[in-house]
């Protein structure tokens, strides 16, 4: 087999883990913040983040984040392949500890960084409830970056 065959699929297989996961992620952090009545969007707030501003906040947060969720999609695959754990329950797992502890870091970055530099008023407090809710987003993230490599023919 030649590498551009190899490379196809592992493309294919992240890219869709990616774009999966990054939905997946907006909808847990999404379930949490009405259920837990979490403030803030977190769309808006990157979008708003980069262009200092609330107008066309939401559609610069989506193509960042979209586009932020394609490229972790391929770091974890590509991790997933080196390591040689691309069967199912183990890249599951993998996935899921990856998320974590991306998690983890960002939520920290988060609550005692960004949110003290943010422009807008709305996103410059980030409670412990908001760190929660991005650990749950990116553990979504990687458990869902692990099912679809588990499962594709990579």
């Amino acid at each position: 087999m030649t590498t551009t065959v190899q490379i196809g699929p592992f493309l294919l297989t992240a890219l869709v883990a990616g774009a999966l996961a990054g939905v997946a992620m907006e909808l847990v952090m999404g379930v949490i913040a009405r259920v837990a009545r979490v403030k803030g969007n977190m769309i808006l707030a990157l979008g708003s983040l980069l262009t200092k501003r609330r107008e066309q906040a939401f559609r610069v947060g989506l193509i960042v984040h979209a586009a932020a969720a394609v490229a972790f999609g391929v770091l974890y695959t590509l991790l997933m392949v080196t390591l040689g754990l691309t069967a199912m329950p183990i890249s599951m797992m993998l996935g899921l500890g990856v998320g974590v502890l991306h998690g983890i870091i960002f939520s920290l970055m988060l609550v005692w960084v960004v949110a003290d530099q943010h422009p807008l008023e709305e996103f410059k407090e980030a409670d412990l409830l908001v760190g929660l809710s991005h650990l749950a987003g990116h553990a979504a993230f990687g458990a869902v970056v692990g099912v679809v490599v588990g499962i594709s023919p990579i």
